[in-house]
């Protein structure tokens, strides 16, 4: 005895269904789309939890932080020294949660162009450019958004100098926290 197809069966069952004014489960004439690039680019921009605290502004900044390291491919880092803590108040400054990534990457990796193509990425998710420089051997970025509690800073520096290893250099801090 011979059994028909996996296609004819599938094709069977199609029809069977439009005929009897069915339709495939999670099917539709007109699906609806997603727009990946803009949750992707979602996750480029810090948000914090209410009440802005501490532990509220360590997960975000932290979170965020992740996303912009991310945009460097993993297959060209090579090794990645961070910190991240929360910076006490001054007489002068509020107290803000920092994070500071220093990734070192691959001999021959043009880091000015990452650095460049980050940039654009983080403008394109709703960052704003306040100063950008461009050397033969570097590149800085000075960026800040507005955040439900305040502006968060970035500074994403390159460094491709002879001799050393590339890195791409990320400093982001939270929004001021809150006086007590």
């Amino acid at each position: 005895m011979r059994r028909p197809g996996a296609l004819a069966v599938g094709l069977a069952l199609t029809v069977a269904l439009t005929v009897g004014g069915c339709s495939l489960v999670g099917s539709s004439a007109t699906p609806k789309t997603t727009n990946t690039a803009a949750s992707a680019l979602s996750a480029l921009v810090p948000t914090y939890s209410a009440p802005l605290d501490a532990a509220t502004a360590k997960t975000g900044t932290v979170r965020t932080a992740d996303a912009i390291q991310a945009l460097i491919a993993q297959t060209e880092i090579v090794h990645v020294a961070g910190t991240s803590k929360l910076v006490a108040a001054t007489k002068s400054a509020a107290a803000f949660y920092g994070v500071e990534r220093t990734v070192s990457t691959t001999k021959g990796f043009d880091t000015i162009d990452q650095g460049n193509a980050m940039e654009k990425l983080l403008v394109e998710a709703g960052w704003t450019e306040r100063l950008t420089s461009t050397t033969t051997t570097g590149y800085s970025a000075q960026l800040s958004v507005n955040t439900s509690y305040g502006t968060a800073a970035l500074l994403l520096h390159t460094d491709q100098s002879p001799g050393v290893a590339p890195i791409v250099l990320i400093e982001l801090a939270s929004p001021d926290l809150p006086k007590k």
